[in-house]
């Protein structure tokens, strides 16, 4: 990033900061109401709107809560919230959607349904604990970094005729408020995939500051990262398939996210190191993951000033695995780094995310062989922290 674009960033950023709410603010749920249920392999969902949050072109933010049929609605039982990936989007200088319009709609009960997946959440929902499930929408195709954030560029109004802005971290506190009001909660984790596990960090952050953090984060293939993002992009580490977006797409990100989750002081790796996130987190990700570049070698800067050459994905983890591995052994947070394969078998290690592979199995050298199976003890462990 240019020094131009910094301070045209930093200066949105100064002046956005009067537009959204602080991280510390309760999600509004008076504006939630159902509008679908359906019975699948012996699962009862209902789909609720929240029309006090509009999504980025129409509709408004769903979530959709998961119960076993035939269990019980006033028993306290933990909470399992997924946040699905799929990039992040933005709206260019002649207001048209990037890099594609289609996520930034309302979703139905069939598209968040499509992320109850195989894996680790097949697990949890059949985990003797009783989990009960709560899947998020991302209509604002923010990383769930918006938090009624003015929106650059978006052309869009909303019913009431105002601007529409980016809430992708203020509906998703407001859905598990919602759920905890429903049913008796225990604890609950945020599961994210990809964007998804990218968007953990900041919203874990926000429901601590709210006072209600979640018990733990899985964070399965994303994390932000500014670093690296302008250097894979300075040194072209990336091929054209990698899945990764462009260094100005990364910038207009920034400049429709809340000013707390932008600020390059407030990256995931500082929260940790500093103390500001308490909340643990079992941090995953692949050694070739190809939507981080894979395991090309680059040039990698790390948060303490030094370069080493290192495979790109493995350097997009690195500030935060050296964060979480400096709390020591007593630390409730975890690093792993796993080689499972994907659907390129002359790349190793190169699958993306890897929490929604059933069966899958890690040939990493010293590492747990059924790497879901070793999650799910970490947050047995966590539903047992005092």
């Amino acid at each position: 990033m240019t020094r131009t674009r910094t301070a045209v960033i930093a200066l949105f950023v100064v002046l956005a900061a009067s537009l959204t709410g602080c991280l510390s603010n309760a999600g509004d749920i008076s504006k939630v109401t159902k509008i679908d249920s359906r019975d699948v392999a012996g699962w009862h969902y209902d789909l609720y709107r929240n029309s006090a949050y509009p999504c980025s072109i129409s509709g408004f933010q769903t979530f959709a809560i998961g119960t076993r049929i035939g269990s019980s609605a006033t028993t306290t039982s933990p909470l399992w919230v997924k946040m699905r990936g799929g990039g992040y989007g933005y709206f260019d200088a002649t207001g048209t959607a990037q890099p594609t319009p289609g996520l930034m709609k309302e979703s139905n009960l069939d598209d968040l349904l499509t992320f109850d997946t195989a894996g680790l959440m097949a697990s949890v929902k059949a985990a003797p604990e009783g989990f009960r499930t709560l899947i998020v929408s991302m209509c604002s195709h923010d990383i769930y970094g918006g938090n009624n954030t003015a929106d650059p560029h978006n052309p869009n109004l909303g019913p009431d005729g105002q601007p529409r802005t980016t809430n992708g971290l203020i509906a998703t506190k407001a859905a598990v408020q919602y759920t905890e009001a429903q049913y008796p909660t225990g604890k609950y984790f945020l599961h994210g995939t990809s964007a998804g596990s990218a968007g953990t960090f900041g919203v874990a952050w926000g429901l601590q500051q709210q006072g209600i953090a979640p018990a733990g984060i899985v964070a399965d293939s994303g994390v932000v990262d500014q670093t690296w993002e302008h250097e894979v992009a300075a040194q072209g580490t990336c091929t054209a398939d990698s899945g990764n977006d462009s260094e100005a797409g990364g910038e207009a990100l920034l400049a429709r996210i809340a000013p707390d989750i932008a600020s390059v002081d407030n990256q995931p790796d500082q929260l940790v190191s500093r103390g500001a996130l308490t909340v643990p987190i079992m941090h995953v990700w692949n050694h070739g993951d190809h939507n981080s570049c894979g395991e090309t070698p680059m040039q990698c800067t790390l948060r303490d000033g030094t370069t080493l050459t290192m495979g790109a994905a493995d350097c997009r983890h690195e500030d935060l695995r050296r964060a979480i591995a400096a709390q020591g052994p007593s630390s409730r947070s975890a690093n792993l780094a796993v080689c499972v394969e994907g659907s390129d078998t002359t790349a190793p290690c190169d699958l993306h995310v890897v929490t929604t592979r059933a069966h899958g199995v890690n040939s990493a050298p010293g590492g747990p062989a059924d790497y879901q199976a070793a999650i799910l003890t970490w947050v047995r462990a966590r539903l047992a922290d005092t």
